[in-house]
Protein backbone atom coordinates (compact mmCIF):
# COMPACT_ATOMS: atom_id res chain seq x y z
CA UNK A 1 0.00 0.00 0.00
CA UNK A 2 0.99 3.19 -0.75
CA UNK A 3 0.52 7.07 1.16
CA UNK A 4 -2.16 8.52 -1.05
CA UNK A 5 -1.61 12.11 -2.39
CA UNK A 6 -4.76 13.08 -0.80
CA UNK A 7 -2.66 13.47 2.57
CA UNK A 8 -0.66 16.33 0.90
CA UNK A 9 -3.42 17.86 -0.40
CA UNK A 10 -5.36 18.24 3.23
CA UNK A 11 -1.59 19.20 4.11
CA UNK A 12 -1.62 21.51 2.26
CA UNK A 13 -5.28 23.26 3.36
CA UNK A 14 -4.36 23.35 6.85
CA UNK A 15 -1.30 26.03 6.22
CA UNK A 16 -1.19 29.25 6.80
CA UNK A 17 -1.81 31.23 3.87
CA UNK A 18 -1.47 34.43 5.26
CA UNK A 19 1.81 33.77 6.93
CA UNK A 20 3.30 32.58 3.73
CA UNK A 21 1.82 35.64 1.74
CA UNK A 22 3.24 38.19 4.36
CA UNK A 23 6.79 36.33 4.06
CA UNK A 24 6.75 36.36 -0.01
CA UNK A 25 5.90 39.75 0.35
CA UNK A 26 8.38 40.88 2.38
CA UNK A 27 11.12 38.99 0.59
CA UNK A 28 10.38 40.97 -2.60
CA UNK A 29 9.68 44.02 -1.17
CA UNK A 30 11.46 46.94 -3.16
CA UNK A 31 12.31 44.77 -6.27
CA UNK A 32 11.10 46.25 -9.26
CA UNK A 33 13.60 45.35 -12.31
CA UNK A 34 14.10 41.83 -13.80
CA UNK A 35 17.16 40.27 -14.00
CA UNK A 36 18.30 39.37 -17.32
CA UNK A 37 20.80 37.27 -19.10
CA UNK A 38 22.89 38.29 -21.97
CA UNK A 39 20.75 36.86 -24.78
CA UNK A 40 20.09 37.64 -28.07
CA UNK A 41 17.15 40.19 -29.00
CA UNK A 42 14.42 38.14 -30.74
CA UNK A 43 11.01 39.73 -30.57
CA UNK A 44 7.61 37.97 -30.94
CA UNK A 45 9.03 34.48 -30.05
CA UNK A 46 6.11 31.57 -29.75
CA UNK A 47 8.21 28.21 -30.20
CA UNK A 48 10.68 26.48 -28.09
CA UNK A 49 13.78 25.16 -29.65
CA UNK A 50 15.67 22.73 -26.90
CA UNK A 51 19.39 22.60 -27.22
CA UNK A 52 21.36 21.87 -24.31
CA UNK A 53 25.21 22.36 -22.86
CA UNK A 54 26.65 20.32 -20.88
CA UNK A 55 29.50 20.52 -18.81
CA UNK A 56 31.81 19.56 -16.09
CA UNK A 57 33.52 21.46 -13.66
CA UNK A 58 36.07 19.21 -12.75
CA UNK A 59 37.31 16.90 -9.43
CA UNK A 60 39.98 20.13 -8.50
CA UNK A 61 37.27 22.98 -8.87
CA UNK A 62 34.56 20.38 -7.26
CA UNK A 63 36.77 19.81 -4.54
CA UNK A 64 36.95 23.86 -3.73
CA UNK A 65 33.19 24.28 -3.96
CA UNK A 66 32.71 21.16 -1.05
CA UNK A 67 35.93 22.46 0.95
CA UNK A 68 34.07 25.99 1.17
CA UNK A 69 30.93 24.76 1.93
CA UNK A 70 32.21 22.63 4.75
CA UNK A 71 33.96 25.76 6.41
CA UNK A 72 30.82 28.17 5.66
CA UNK A 73 28.39 25.53 6.68
CA UNK A 74 26.35 26.26 3.46
CA UNK A 75 25.07 23.43 1.06
CA UNK A 76 26.56 23.29 -2.09
CA UNK A 77 23.39 24.92 -3.93
CA UNK A 78 24.00 27.76 -1.50
CA UNK A 79 27.07 28.39 -2.67
CA UNK A 80 25.83 28.10 -6.28
CA UNK A 81 22.83 29.81 -5.81
CA UNK A 82 25.52 32.34 -4.47
CA UNK A 83 27.75 32.89 -7.46
CA UNK A 84 25.26 32.81 -9.89
CA UNK A 85 23.35 35.89 -8.21
CA UNK A 86 26.47 38.00 -8.03
CA UNK A 87 27.26 37.20 -11.80
CA UNK A 88 23.25 37.97 -12.60
CA UNK A 89 24.22 41.54 -10.80
CA UNK A 90 27.59 41.73 -12.82
CA UNK A 91 25.51 41.47 -15.99
CA UNK A 92 22.84 43.95 -14.49
CA UNK A 93 24.50 46.24 -13.38
CA UNK A 94 22.76 46.17 -10.20
CA UNK A 95 23.74 44.83 -6.51
CA UNK A 96 20.26 42.86 -6.28
CA UNK A 97 18.76 40.49 -8.26
CA UNK A 98 16.20 37.68 -8.25
CA UNK A 99 15.48 34.26 -9.68
CA UNK A 100 13.76 31.35 -9.79
CA UNK A 101 14.79 27.88 -7.63
CA UNK A 102 13.32 24.85 -7.93
CA UNK A 103 12.38 22.93 -4.33
CA UNK A 104 10.94 19.48 -4.02
CA UNK A 105 8.10 20.60 -2.03
CA UNK A 106 7.58 17.59 -0.52
CA UNK A 107 6.77 18.35 3.20
CA UNK A 108 8.71 15.77 6.49
CA UNK A 109 5.51 16.85 8.11
CA UNK A 110 4.06 13.77 6.32
CA UNK A 111 4.49 10.29 7.27
CA UNK A 112 6.27 8.41 4.52
CA UNK A 113 5.94 11.72 2.23
CA UNK A 114 8.72 10.41 -0.32
CA UNK A 115 6.54 7.07 -1.03
CA UNK A 116 3.64 9.27 -2.35
CA UNK A 117 3.34 9.62 -5.69
CA UNK A 118 2.41 13.13 -7.49
CA UNK A 119 3.58 16.49 -8.50
CA UNK A 120 5.20 18.30 -5.21
CA UNK A 121 7.90 20.67 -6.73
CA UNK A 122 7.88 24.31 -6.89
CA UNK A 123 9.01 27.18 -8.18
CA UNK A 124 10.18 30.12 -5.19
CA UNK A 125 12.21 33.15 -6.16
CA UNK A 126 15.56 33.70 -4.36
CA UNK A 127 16.99 37.09 -4.02
CA UNK A 128 20.53 37.98 -4.14
CA UNK A 129 21.61 41.43 -2.51
CA UNK A 130 24.98 42.45 -2.27
CA UNK A 131 27.09 46.17 -1.21
CA UNK A 132 30.24 46.68 -2.65
CA UNK A 133 32.03 46.00 0.33
CA UNK A 134 30.28 43.16 0.94
CA UNK A 135 32.46 39.71 1.38
CA UNK A 136 31.57 36.54 -0.39
CA UNK A 137 31.62 35.01 2.22
CA UNK A 138 28.63 37.27 4.09
CA UNK A 139 26.27 37.15 0.97
CA UNK A 140 26.21 33.51 1.16
CA UNK A 141 25.52 33.25 4.80
CA UNK A 142 22.52 35.21 3.75
CA UNK A 143 21.48 33.05 1.36
CA UNK A 144 21.80 30.13 3.41
CA UNK A 145 19.71 31.96 5.91
CA UNK A 146 16.46 32.93 3.36
CA UNK A 147 16.83 29.50 1.99
CA UNK A 148 16.34 28.04 5.79
CA UNK A 149 13.37 30.82 6.54
CA UNK A 150 11.92 30.26 3.09
CA UNK A 151 11.33 26.40 3.91
CA UNK A 152 8.38 26.73 5.88
CA UNK A 153 6.93 28.73 2.86
CA UNK A 154 8.14 26.35 -0.26
CA UNK A 155 4.49 25.39 -1.39
CA UNK A 156 3.24 28.47 -2.01
CA UNK A 157 2.25 28.56 -5.12
CA UNK A 158 4.66 30.72 -7.44
CA UNK A 159 1.75 32.41 -9.21
CA UNK A 160 0.22 33.75 -5.79
CA UNK A 161 4.36 35.19 -5.13
CA UNK A 162 4.82 36.66 -8.08
CA UNK A 163 1.00 38.80 -7.74
CA UNK A 164 2.74 40.08 -4.64
CA UNK A 165 5.59 41.77 -6.48
CA UNK A 166 5.72 44.71 -8.68
CA UNK A 167 7.14 42.97 -12.19
CA UNK A 168 4.12 40.28 -11.69
CA UNK A 169 4.37 37.38 -14.02
CA UNK A 170 7.77 38.88 -14.88
CA UNK A 171 9.99 38.49 -11.50
CA UNK A 172 11.57 35.35 -13.32
CA UNK A 173 12.79 34.72 -15.82
CA UNK A 174 14.87 31.66 -15.83
CA UNK A 175 15.19 29.07 -13.23
CA UNK A 176 18.29 27.27 -11.21
CA UNK A 177 17.73 23.34 -10.26
CA UNK A 178 19.75 21.37 -7.74
CA UNK A 179 19.35 17.86 -8.65
CA UNK A 180 20.49 16.05 -5.01
CA UNK A 181 18.87 12.51 -6.92
CA UNK A 182 20.33 11.33 -9.54
CA UNK A 183 17.05 9.75 -11.64
CA UNK A 184 19.12 8.94 -14.72
CA UNK A 185 21.43 7.04 -12.70
CA UNK A 186 19.08 5.03 -10.84
CA UNK A 187 17.06 3.77 -13.77
CA UNK A 188 19.80 2.34 -15.37
CA UNK A 189 20.63 0.04 -11.74
CA UNK A 190 17.10 -1.34 -11.99
CA UNK A 191 17.54 -3.69 -14.49
CA UNK A 192 21.65 -4.49 -12.92
CA UNK A 193 20.14 -7.46 -10.22
CA UNK A 194 21.07 -10.84 -10.23
CA UNK A 195 17.59 -11.76 -10.09
CA UNK A 196 17.28 -9.65 -13.03
CA UNK A 197 16.13 -10.73 -16.32
CA UNK A 198 17.29 -8.23 -18.49
CA UNK A 199 19.35 -5.30 -18.39
CA UNK A 200 19.00 -1.74 -19.17
CA UNK A 201 22.13 -0.07 -21.07
CA UNK A 202 20.57 3.37 -21.57
CA UNK A 203 18.35 5.73 -19.84
CA UNK A 204 17.48 9.20 -20.92
CA UNK A 205 14.88 11.81 -19.37
CA UNK A 206 13.26 14.61 -21.67
CA UNK A 207 12.77 18.00 -19.74
CA UNK A 208 11.19 21.27 -20.67
CA UNK A 209 10.13 24.24 -18.62
CA UNK A 210 8.73 27.62 -19.95
CA UNK A 211 11.59 29.63 -19.18
CA UNK A 212 14.17 29.82 -21.69
CA UNK A 213 17.19 29.67 -19.60
CA UNK A 214 17.37 26.83 -17.23
CA UNK A 215 20.91 26.13 -15.24
CA UNK A 216 20.66 22.50 -13.81
CA UNK A 217 23.03 21.67 -11.09
CA UNK A 218 24.22 17.68 -10.65
CA UNK A 219 26.64 16.85 -7.43
CA UNK A 220 28.88 14.52 -7.28
CA UNK A 221 32.85 13.68 -7.42
CA UNK A 222 32.51 15.90 -10.03
CA UNK A 223 29.90 18.40 -10.72
CA UNK A 224 28.06 18.18 -13.28
CA UNK A 225 26.07 21.14 -14.98
CA UNK A 226 23.83 21.68 -17.52
CA UNK A 227 22.39 24.61 -19.69
CA UNK A 228 18.94 23.88 -21.47
CA UNK A 229 18.06 27.06 -23.50
CA UNK A 230 15.32 28.07 -25.54
CA UNK A 231 17.52 28.78 -29.14
CA UNK A 232 15.37 30.99 -30.58
CA UNK A 233 16.30 33.23 -27.38
CA UNK A 234 19.44 32.41 -26.66
CA UNK A 235 23.34 32.10 -29.29
CA UNK A 236 25.29 29.26 -28.60
CA UNK A 237 28.26 31.37 -28.59
CA UNK A 238 26.25 33.59 -25.66
CA UNK A 239 25.63 30.39 -23.51
CA UNK A 240 29.40 29.23 -23.81
CA UNK A 241 30.42 32.28 -22.82
CA UNK A 242 28.10 32.38 -19.28
CA UNK A 243 29.66 28.88 -18.57
CA UNK A 244 33.34 30.78 -19.11
CA UNK A 245 31.97 33.73 -16.44
CA UNK A 246 30.11 31.03 -13.66
CA UNK A 247 32.99 29.06 -13.73
CA UNK A 248 35.48 32.18 -13.72
CA UNK A 249 33.65 33.21 -10.28
CA UNK A 250 33.71 29.98 -9.00
CA UNK A 251 37.68 29.85 -9.09
CA UNK A 252 37.31 33.07 -7.49
CA UNK A 253 35.39 32.55 -4.75
CA UNK A 254 36.46 28.84 -3.84
CA UNK A 255 39.99 30.41 -4.07
CA UNK A 256 39.36 33.10 -2.02
CA UNK A 257 36.17 32.99 -0.23
CA UNK A 258 36.22 36.36 1.50
CA UNK A 259 37.06 38.31 -1.47
CA UNK A 260 34.91 41.05 -1.79
CA UNK A 261 32.25 41.26 -4.36
CA UNK A 262 33.36 44.23 -6.30
CA UNK A 263 36.93 42.53 -6.48
CA UNK A 264 35.09 39.55 -8.84
CA UNK A 265 35.93 39.70 -12.49
CA UNK A 266 33.86 37.56 -14.54
CA UNK A 267 36.34 38.35 -17.77
CA UNK A 268 38.36 34.96 -18.76
CA UNK A 269 41.16 34.66 -19.90
CA UNK A 270 40.63 34.50 -23.61
CA UNK A 271 37.77 37.69 -22.96
CA UNK A 272 40.94 39.45 -22.03
CA UNK A 273 43.47 38.29 -24.77
CA UNK A 274 40.72 38.86 -27.07
CA UNK A 275 40.02 42.98 -25.22
CA UNK A 276 43.64 43.39 -25.03
CA UNK A 277 45.35 41.95 -27.73
CA UNK A 278 43.11 41.80 -30.66
CA UNK A 279 39.95 44.90 -30.28
CA UNK A 280 42.71 47.03 -28.34
CA UNK A 281 45.46 46.65 -31.02
CA UNK A 282 44.83 50.30 -32.29
CA UNK A 283 48.06 51.75 -32.84
CA UNK A 284 48.25 54.16 -36.25
CA UNK A 285 50.67 56.78 -36.98
CA UNK A 286 49.83 60.01 -36.36
CA UNK A 287 51.49 63.27 -35.66
CA UNK A 288 52.29 63.33 -32.29
CA UNK A 289 53.12 66.68 -32.05
CA UNK A 290 50.07 67.68 -32.76
CA UNK A 291 47.22 68.52 -30.41
CA UNK A 292 43.40 66.98 -31.12
CA UNK A 293 42.01 70.31 -31.64
CA UNK A 294 45.08 71.00 -34.30
CA UNK A 295 44.99 68.07 -36.16
CA UNK A 296 40.69 68.87 -36.36
CA UNK A 297 41.66 72.23 -37.66
CA UNK A 298 44.15 70.41 -40.31
CA UNK A 299 41.40 67.86 -42.06
CA UNK A 300 38.82 71.01 -41.75
CA UNK A 301 41.46 73.12 -44.20
CA UNK A 302 41.70 70.07 -46.17
CA UNK A 303 37.88 68.68 -46.44
CA UNK A 304 35.95 71.97 -45.42
CA UNK A 305 32.73 70.67 -47.25
CA UNK A 306 32.69 66.89 -45.87
CA UNK A 307 30.18 65.56 -43.37
CA UNK A 308 32.18 65.63 -40.03
CA UNK A 309 29.82 65.10 -37.58
CA UNK A 310 26.37 63.11 -37.86
CA UNK A 311 23.57 62.61 -34.73
CA UNK A 312 19.85 61.79 -35.09
CA UNK A 313 19.24 62.94 -38.45
CA UNK A 314 21.41 66.42 -37.41
CA UNK A 315 25.18 66.60 -39.25
CA UNK A 316 27.35 69.06 -39.69
CA UNK A 317 30.14 70.02 -41.99
CA UNK A 318 34.48 70.25 -40.77
CA UNK A 319 33.63 73.83 -41.51
CA UNK A 320 30.34 74.02 -39.97
CA UNK A 321 31.71 72.37 -36.51
CA UNK A 322 34.82 74.37 -36.51
CA UNK A 323 32.89 77.47 -36.68
CA UNK A 324 30.99 76.66 -33.74
CA UNK A 325 33.67 75.75 -32.03
CA UNK A 326 35.54 78.45 -32.49
CA UNK A 327 32.56 80.70 -31.68
CA UNK A 328 32.10 79.19 -28.12
CA UNK A 329 36.12 79.12 -28.01
CA UNK A 330 36.10 83.35 -28.73
CA UNK A 331 32.89 83.16 -25.77
CA UNK A 332 35.10 81.13 -23.14
CA UNK A 333 38.29 83.40 -23.44
CA UNK A 334 35.84 86.37 -22.86
CA UNK A 335 34.92 84.72 -19.83
CA UNK A 336 38.38 84.56 -18.35
CA UNK A 337 39.30 80.48 -19.77
CA UNK A 338 42.99 80.42 -20.14
CA UNK A 339 45.25 77.79 -20.70
CA UNK A 340 44.64 74.47 -18.34
CA UNK A 341 41.68 76.11 -16.91
CA UNK A 342 39.11 73.84 -15.99
CA UNK A 343 35.28 73.88 -17.62
CA UNK A 344 32.90 71.91 -16.42
CA UNK A 345 31.06 69.99 -19.76
CA UNK A 346 27.22 69.05 -18.68
CA UNK A 347 25.34 67.68 -21.72
CA UNK A 348 24.33 64.30 -22.97
CA UNK A 349 25.79 62.78 -25.75
CA UNK A 350 25.09 65.25 -29.09
CA UNK A 351 26.37 67.70 -31.19
CA UNK A 352 26.40 70.19 -28.36
CA UNK A 353 28.95 67.50 -26.67
CA UNK A 354 31.44 67.92 -29.58
CA UNK A 355 31.00 71.43 -30.24
CA UNK A 356 31.59 71.97 -26.10
CA UNK A 357 35.04 69.75 -26.18
CA UNK A 358 36.60 71.50 -29.72
CA UNK A 359 35.79 74.69 -27.77
CA UNK A 360 36.94 74.47 -25.09
CA UNK A 361 40.14 72.65 -26.39
CA UNK A 362 40.23 75.74 -28.60
CA UNK A 363 40.51 78.06 -25.84
CA UNK A 364 43.00 76.45 -24.31
CA UNK A 365 40.94 75.00 -21.13
CA UNK A 366 40.48 71.47 -20.24
CA UNK A 367 37.18 69.63 -19.94
CA UNK A 368 35.71 68.29 -16.87
CA UNK A 369 32.68 65.91 -18.05
CA UNK A 370 29.87 65.94 -15.53
CA UNK A 371 26.53 63.61 -16.13
CA UNK A 372 23.33 65.92 -16.41
CA UNK A 373 21.28 63.22 -14.10
CA UNK A 374 23.64 64.17 -11.23
CA UNK A 375 21.45 65.67 -8.53
CA UNK A 376 22.73 69.83 -8.07
CA UNK A 377 24.79 69.50 -4.95
CA UNK A 378 27.00 66.75 -6.51
CA UNK A 379 27.14 68.93 -9.50
CA UNK A 380 28.17 71.81 -7.44
CA UNK A 381 31.03 69.71 -5.46
CA UNK A 382 32.50 68.52 -8.08
CA UNK A 383 32.70 72.01 -9.71
CA UNK A 384 34.23 73.15 -6.43
CA UNK A 385 36.63 70.08 -5.93
CA UNK A 386 38.27 70.63 -9.43
CA UNK A 387 38.53 74.69 -9.52
CA UNK A 388 36.23 74.88 -12.99
CA UNK A 389 36.15 78.31 -14.32
CA UNK A 390 32.43 77.99 -15.08
CA UNK A 391 29.77 75.36 -15.77
CA UNK A 392 28.81 74.93 -20.00
CA UNK A 393 24.97 73.46 -20.17
CA UNK A 394 23.31 71.80 -23.11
Amino acid sequence: PVTPYSQYIEWLEQQDRQAASGYWSKVLEGYEEQSRLPQAKIQGKTEYQAKRLDFDLGADLTAGIQRVAKRYQVTINTLMQTVWGLLLQKYNGTDDVVFGSVVSGRPADIPNVEHIIGLFINTIPVRIRSQVDSLFSDVMKQTQEQSIASHAYDTYPLYEIQGLSELKQDLINHILIFENYPVEEQLEQLGNGDESSFSITGAESVEQTNYDFNLVVLPGNTIHMSFGYNALAFERESVEQIRGHLVQLLEQVTAKPDIRVHELDMVTVQERKQIVEVWGNTAAVYPSKQTIHGLFEMQTAQTPEQTALFFEGEQLTYRELNARANRLARTLRSQGVTKDRLVGLMTERSVDMIVGIFGILKAGGAYVPIDPTYPEERIRYMLDDSGAKLLLTQ
